[in-house]
């Protein structure tokens, strides 16, 4: 057995045995892109974890050990999760750098980072959830079977295809092979919408605009998907961004 399998059961452990605060590291720098040392949060569900919370992951691609959040109840689980918006505690008014290195509360609201949804995303074939819900508490999502971004070199480059769910398509025939843009790269459409994403003139999907409050906030900054009212206006109440590889398949529980 490897050392790394090894961490692996002693962390399951520790994680089931105690509260969801506990931070998960699976595989220390030294051992990473061991064999078995876990990709995803696919890789863990593999491993018989069930449970959604924090873990760490080793992209196979990348430098170093990423701690993200992963979902391992919707739609049979194994979902990464690379964005999310809840109450409006953190601003996603961001530089460059901040998204390109993550910020937020991942038990709350978060962007992971360019850099790790560069790597998670080139290490396979992975698709995209997006989860929709207003403020009449209605709830929609979008799934895309084809989704990847390119490194930074290349403005961190949307490569998204593949529509089904229960709302119209408001991201990927617009947003598509669309670079990444925040406030203080000179896009005019960041600026004014106070936020990144990959904008194209500007957008008709936002997910990291303005939170605004209300039964019907509005605003042209806003967390829009345009398609739910038709506007680019109504911000939504929570929405949150999740991949797993498109190969996945649940299984029983162990």
């Amino acid at each position: 057995m490897s050392h790394c399998s090894s961490l692996l059961k002693y962390c399951i452990f520790k994680f089931v045995s105690n509260t969801d605060e506990t931070l998960c590291f699976l595989c220390p720098p030294e051992v990473q892109h061991v064999r078995n040392c876990p990709i995803d949060c696919a890789s863990i569900y593999y491993n018989g974890v069930r449970r959604s919370g924090l873990y760490t992951v080793v992209p196979s691609l990348g430098v170093m050990p990423v701690e993200v959040y992963c979902d391992m109840e919707t739609e049979g689980g194994g979902w990464t999760m690379l964005q999310r918006r809840v109450d409006g505690s953190v601003t996603f008014d961001r530089s460059w750098r901040e998204y390109k290195d993550g910020f937020g509360d991942l038990h709350s609201e978060f962007w992971l980072g360019n850099d790790y949804i560069h790597d998670l995303t080139s290490q396979g074939d992975y698709s995209l959830r997006i989860d929709l819900e207003d403020w009449s508490n209605k709830h929609k999502h979008a799934l895309y079977q084809s989704f990847s971004v390119d490194g930074e070199d290349s403005q961190y480059c949307l490569h998204v295809s593949g529509f089904s769910g229960t709302t119209e398509d408001s991201f990927s025939w617009y947003h598509d092979k669309q670079g990444f843009s925040t406030p203080d790269t000179g896009n005019i459409c960041a600026e004014i919408s106070h936020g990144g994403w990959w904008y194209n003139q500007c957008f008709y999907a936002n997910l990291n605009g303005v939170y605004y409050r209300g039964k019907n906030p509005l605003g042209p900054d806003g967390i829009v998907w345009y398609s739910w009212k038709d506007s680019d206006y109504y911000s939504l109440r929570k929405v949150s961004m999740m991949i797993r590889p498109r190969s996945f398949r649940p299984r029983m529980s162990p």
